[in-house]
């Protein structure tokens, strides 16, 4: 395994020993992102075995998709859940934990998940976040492109838990009973140009993950800023190929904070659109959340009750998007 630094705090690390099996590379691979997770939170895998051609499909039905008339689109607007497409002004991030976010994020939005038919025990039972996916009548090649991009990645996180659970000082295999039907979701983005800074308007204001963790394909254009624990807002590694990967709020919890959620933003200010598909990987929706062994002490008790991530996930929806601020509480 290689590593190298940039700005000195995000790290570039090649994972391919550790999916080739080579011995000693998760336990090697585990030690350089637990050092990692206790400071910024991010980093960038290089050698992960995802074919190019997945990923530059996968910007391209976003292209696409976004392209569409608008009236297109908004027939496969969000419902009760994120499912389809969330227009531009549709989601404030209230449940910020690191800034007061009063204006809508300046990007538009394509949300998909786990591919259920419309006979799924799941769909037929109603069960929250139980539905079948929006597919744009007018890109037949649309879904394939997304769900085999979905399909790879969601593939890839899985690989990469028992290097999170060995950064832990776990036993690799700790958190396999929480992740037997990850909760997944792609989310295609395209951020409008802010060539003019606006006060306290973002393309994605600054905000923590809510999952577990995070995978971002390299947009052709820069916009994401980290946010250091010392304040300062740092860009990742723009390395072709890679996907810079952050902890997200779930593995916080877990960690009792050790691997504390890093705030981070998107200001895109080229002169033209910006994309990005960002892969979230969370826990079961059943899977309780509770701190790991390893991260409580007498001189550290736990700092967090334990959480049934569907309830988690339930108060977000509630709470982040305008379609929802009228509903009941229930759903």
């Amino acid at each position: 395994m290689t590593s190298s630094l940039a700005e000195g705090r995000i790290p570039v690390l090649d994972i391919g020993a550790f999916l080739r099996g080579a011995p000693g590379a998760r336990q090697e691979l585990a030690r350089h992102v637990a050092r990692s997770c206790e400071d910024t939170g991010f980093l960038v895998f290089a050698g992960h075995g995802i074919d190019q051609a997945l990923i530059d499909g996968c910007f391209a039905a976003a292209a696409e998709f976004f392209a569409l008339p608008e009236e297109q689109k908004l027939a496969l607007k969000i419902g009760d859940i994120n499912l389809g497409f969330l227009p531009t002004g549709a989601q404030t991030i209230r449940t910020s934990k690191v800034a007061e976010v009063k204006k809508p994020n300046l990007n538009e939005s394509f949300y998909i998940m786990k591919d259920l038919s419309p006979d799924d025990p799941d769909v037929v039972a109603k069960k929250p976040f139980a539905e079948p996916n929006k597919w744009p009548p007018a890109l037949p090649a649309f879904r394939t492109a997304t769900m085999a991009y979905f399909t790879a990645m969601k593939a890839l996180a899985h690989r990469m838990l028992p290097v999170f659970a060995e950064a832990l000082e776990l036993a690799p295999d700790y958190f396999d009973k929480d992740f037997r039907d990850p909760t997944c979701t792609l989310r295609l983005i395209r951020y409008q140009p802010q060539p003019e800074a606006e006060a306290d308007r973002f393309g994605f204001a600054p905000h923590i993950d809510t999952n577990f963790t995070t995978y971002l394909a390299q947009s052709a254009l820069p916009g994401l800023e980290v946010r250091t624990r010392e304040g300062e807002w740092l860009r990742p590694p723009a390395i072709p190929g890679t996907f810079v990967v952050n902890t997200a709020e779930m593995l916080g919890r877990y960690s009792n904070d050790r691997f504390a959620p890093t705030p981070h933003r998107v200001v895109n200010n080229n002169r033209e659109m910006r994309y990005a598909i960002p892969f979230f990987y969370g826990p079961d929706n059943d899977a309780v959340i509770r701190c790991v062994p390893s991260c409580v002490s007498a001189d550290n008790p736990a700092r967090y009750e334990d959480l049934l991530y569907m309830d988690h996930r339930l108060k977000l929806n509630r709470t982040n998007f305008a379609h929802r601020q009228a509903a009941p509480a229930a759903g």
